[in-house]
């Protein structure tokens, strides 16, 4: 293969795989980092928590009326852990837990 078309292959798969990187963040909202974690603080209304965190994967509740939005975190390491943003009954953060699968 030339120069010119090898360029052009190795360009063009970037591109793709640029745009699958893209795709997937845009329709997995749910998958967030460490660094997004840390912007959440007790007492924080649970739609300030989805603004910063994003759609979650699921929302557990609880018998006691109190809540948990949950997410995916995503690791360098990439060991599947689960963060849950529990919520009390007014819908404010209380405390967020990071734990494995």
């Amino acid at each position: 293969m030339n120069a010119p078309k090898t360029i052009a292959v190795i360009a063009a798969s970037l591109g793709l795989a640029l745009a699958a990187q893209a795709s997937f963040a845009a329709t997995n909202d749910h998958v967030v980092t460490q660094a997004q974690i840390d912007q959440i603080h007790s007492g924080e209304s649970a739609a300030e928590a989805r603004q910063i965190l994003g759609a979650p994967e699921s929302t557990t509740s609880w018998m006691s009326g109190t809540s948990s939005i949950v997410y995916e975190l995503h690791t360098a390491d990439d060991q599947p852990q689960l963060v849950y943003v529990d919520l009390d009954k007014s819908n404010k953060v209380t405390n967020v837990e990071v734990i494995e699968r």
